[in-house]
């Protein structure tokens, strides 16, 4: 107690000093004791008014900082620069009318004594959580249940799936036949790689998770004014779903504009789609992902696949849902042998299967459902704009399937995001408007401190001196005295 009366005469003494002599408008007046009280009070008024509004209007500012930092605008293309045709991805589909042999073969190693007949059900079961495309909404117990009680015939596996996938799962050179771009063929495999997805496992080409950017494993697809128009023909044995990508995404559930099947023999069909670059300026990176509503590909910090995209994000949201619900995740989630996620047996399927997890639809994913899963994801900034103006079929009496992706313009414009206002924006508009409002400016943020600090620890020990001072100047009276 003793020490608080001694400390609050000393910030009175140092507030009153540091009113009259700041840089800050207005608070010499309110300070000054010459002044009469009618005249401070209005001073007082005028500052607090003053500061007010530059309060509010800097929060009007950082507001408009917020949601207007970043523009796009529309340039045009030189005549002269080249474009990249998009990335493509192939998945393995299943058909009802396709044999699987070693699907058959799995089946056929369950048996545990030679007479039991083959079961069609577990067939049918292993079907669909092979191949996305095949299951359907609580169809998980429907084949099992009929034979967990019974000694001689044929039951569902209760976990391994991943592994029976594989082995099901067509292997590139089974599932790519021939691939061609601009009339040239080139090795499928040398190019396509696979990857795991919600979809399976996926054959995907010039993709930037798998392959490096110019490198031996990535195919120069370059389009421009001088060269042939891209046309990139894929011929698959099995039936098949073709995704149209940027090169960061992979396939997944929401890319149904962009996905193509192929499923019976004998199909044939033609892909027409334009394209809309977009480019950043360098300062782009400089502003907080929430403000320009984008994440680049390398911002990628907490994820299994190496770089960042709306695809990806919405894949490893789904992943963290069925953890979240079912403590596990579906086998095609398993991105490799470094990936130590949960894999769900056949109780995790089945909650899956009944919390419409497994293959959701895609409205689930849309956050202002009631049900949806709520998925904070940006899109990419790199990502462009692809548009499918048309499609042809045609079957035709030959095995295999084959889809021609042909881009049939190149494009005269293209996007640019650039910035607005940036940080240093910031700093000088909300000094300018201290500055309009209150006077301030750097130094008056120094004498603030200036003031609390050493001029206080100045004037307490100013304060303790002269007292020292008075208490030797009385015990000198009082020696006199005597």
């Amino acid at each position: 107690m003793k020490k608080i009366k001694h400390v609050l005469p000393i910030c009175y003494k140092i507030l009153v000093d540091y009113c009259s002599n700041c840089s800050l408008m207005g608070l010499g007046y309110i300070a000054n004791k010459k002044y009469h009280y009618t005249e401070r009070l209005f001073w007082l008024g005028c500052v607090m008014l003053s500061w007010t509004g530059s309060y509010y209007l800097i929060l009007s500012y950082m507001e408009t900082f917020h949601n207007n930092a970043v523009s796009m605008v529309i340039e045009n293309v030189h005549a002269r620069e080249k474009i990249n045709f998009p990335s493509m991805g192939i998945c393995e589909m299943g058909y009802a009318k396709e044999t699987y042999g070693n699907l058959e073969a799995v089946i056929e190693g369950f048996k545990t004594n030679e007479d039991m007949e083959y079961n069609y059900d577990v067939e049918d079961f292993m079907l669909r959580i092979i191949f996305h495309n095949l299951y359907n909404y609580g169809s998980i117990m429907s084949y099992c249940a009929p034979y967990t009680d019974c000694d001689d015939c044929i039951k569902c596996p209760e976990s391994n799936y991943n592994r029976y996938a594989a082995r099901v799962r067509a292997a590139c050179n089974e599932l790519l036949k021939e691939c061609s771009w601009n009339g040239v063929k080139f090795d499928c495999c040398q190019y396509f790689k696979v990857i795991q997805t919600s979809m399976g496992s996926c054959y995907l080409l010039n993709s930037i998770q798998l392959a490096k950017k110019g490198g031996n494993n990535w195919l120069s697809m370059e389009v421009g004014r001088g060269t042939a128009q891209g046309e990139l023909l894929v011929n698959m044995t099995k039936a098949t779903s073709a995704y149209i990508l940027n090169e960061e995404d992979i396939p997944h559930m929401l890319l149904t504009t962009l996905q193509f099947t192929q499923i019976p023999e004998g199909y044939s069909g033609t892909i027409y789609l334009t394209l809309q670059n977009i480019v950043n300026d360098p300062l782009v990176r400089t502003v907080d992902p929430q403000i320009r509503r984008c994440l680049f590909p390398d911002e990628n910090s907490n994820s299994n696949y190496r770089y960042y995209s709306y695809s990806v994000c919405v894949t490893e949201c789904l992943k963290m849902a069925q953890i979240k619900i079912c403590n596990c995740c579906h086998h095609n989630m398993i991105i490799d042998d470094k990936d130590k996620s949960p894999i769900c047996g056949y109780d995790g399927l089945f909650c899956l299967d009944q919390k419409d997890l497994m293959f959701p639809q895609t409205t689930i994913m849309q956050p202002w459902r009631t049900n949806g899963l709520v998925c904070q994801c940006l899109p990419s900034c790199t990502e462009h704009e692809i548009r499918v103006i048309g499609k042809e079929s045609e079957m035709e009496n030959r095995d295999g399937r084959s889809v021609l992706f042909k881009l049939i313009a190149l494009p005269s414009q293209r996007y640019r995001r650039q910035i607005v206002r940036e940080n240093l924006d910031v700093v000088v508009s909300v000094g300018g408007i201290l500055g309009l409002f209150m006077g301030a400016s750097i130094l008056s943020l120094v004498e603030l401190v200036y003031f609390f600090t050493i001029r206080f620890f100045a004037t307490d020990y100013q304060n303790k001196h002269e007292n020292d001072v008075d208490e030797d100047d009385e015990y000198g009276e009082e020696n006199d005295e005597n």
